[in-house]
């Protein structure tokens, strides 16, 4: 039985697929950067707006209007909602909604049933009277998710999403949520837990996941204008069962900048990135099948495929999950040393990928 503490080597990302989808992307940012072989690559949300049955509806004067069903862009969204009310809606330089109607009118907003209130960002729960109404709070979507289809359900032990290296993850003040479900609806899933997030990104390692056929990260972020990921993970993990990695491991971070000096001897700084490094890393007494999968694990990896290692995922010595989550890639090859009968230590040298 694998232990829930051990390290988990993280290299089987589902999202690496072609049924890998999203809520929206801005053009040229679409949700396969998030398993591009760089970094750099960014996801970058463009707004999606999804309307349902349940938060659909418009009452104005007493009367009930109904935006269609449907997934909707700004754009759309406002014209869907000016032909559904004969109302003006539009979006202010803040980001808020406006609502403006070509005499005086009544705003309904204690009628809370199934209402598009939330999704404008009208936060008042008394009715409103006027000719033009501005949203409580500025509205960029209803919330962003990146979808993949497994075809036959599957528990997933590790999910992440992280932004660019040296850079503060963008969705650092969301609620986000690993979910997952046998049917593409979201209203209810089954699946539905939070994920640790900070500047570092979003990250999760459950355990004893109900089996989903979809699975996604849900971003909840509906004041976020620019909500971006440069790697997206959810699958599954290596995690040996009867061994863990040794301590006595090395963490270094580094900073690559390069001092300069004038003649007058003033210091200037050329600028580069920051790298964390792990050496002296080592899971000790492998054998048998353990033994057989992390050498082909390493194999399949080489020096030139990153991959997740989780070295805490229950907090046992760490504060959050982040602190000991790193997006690394192999520096040195792999050492297999036979300590006694079938049994080996094996060693590796890894380095952030930036």
């Amino acid at each position: 039985m694998t232990s829930k503490i051990n390290a988990r080597f993280c290299a089987n990302n589902w999202l690496d697929s072609v049924s890998l989808s999203s809520s929206s992307a801005v053009s040229g940012f679409s949700a396969t950067n998030l398993v591009h072989p760089l970094r750099g690559k960014l996801w970058k949300a463009a707004g999606a707006f999804e309307i349902s049955a349940t938060n659909g509806k418009v009452y104005i004067d007493g009367s009930t209007y109904i935006v269609p069903i449907g997934t909707y862009n700004v754009t759309t969204l406002i014209t869907a909602f000016n032909t559904a009310t004969g109302k003006t809606l539009s979006r202010n330089p803040l980001g808020r909604f406006v609502i403006t109607s070509g005499g005086s009118c009544t705003l309904n907003l204690t009628n809370q049933t199934d209402a598009i209130w939330g999704v404008l960002g009208y936060l008042t729960t008394t009715d409103i009277v006027g000719t033009v109404f501005t949203a409580d709070e500025r509205r960029f979507s209803t919330g962003e998710w990146v979808k993949v289809d497994m075809g036959l359900p599957q528990r997933p032990d590790f999910a992440a999403l992280i932004p660019e290296a040296n850079t503060v993850f963008s969705a650092r003040l969301a609620s986000i949520k690993l979910q997952g479900n046998n049917l593409d609806t979201w209203a209810s899933p089954p699946v539905n837990v939070s994920m640790t997030v900070s500047d570092a990104g979003a990250f999760i390692a459950p355990d004893d996941l109900q089996p989903c056929r979809f699975w996604r990260v849900l971003i909840d972020d509906p004041t976020n204008s620019a909500i971006s990921c440069a790697v997206g993970y959810i699958g599954t993990s290596f995690t040996p069962s009867a061994t863990n990695i040794a301590t006595g491991f090395n963490r270094t971070r580094s900073d690559q900048s390069v001092p300069l000096y004038s003649e007058a001897g003033a210091l200037y700084v050329d600028r580069r990135p920051k790298v964390t490094t792990l050496s002296s890393v080592e899971v000790q007494f492998l054998k048998d099948d353990e033994l057989k999968e992390v050498e082909q694990l390493f194999y399949e990896l080489g020096i030139e495929k990153p991959f997740f290692l989780c070295i805490d995922p229950k907090q046992g010595v760490s504060q959050t999950i982040d602190q000991m989550t790193h997006y690394v890639a192999v520096t040195t090859p792999v050492s297999l040393r036979h300590i006694l009968r079938g049994y080996y230590h094996l060693s590796v040298e890894l380095r952030e990928v930036l």
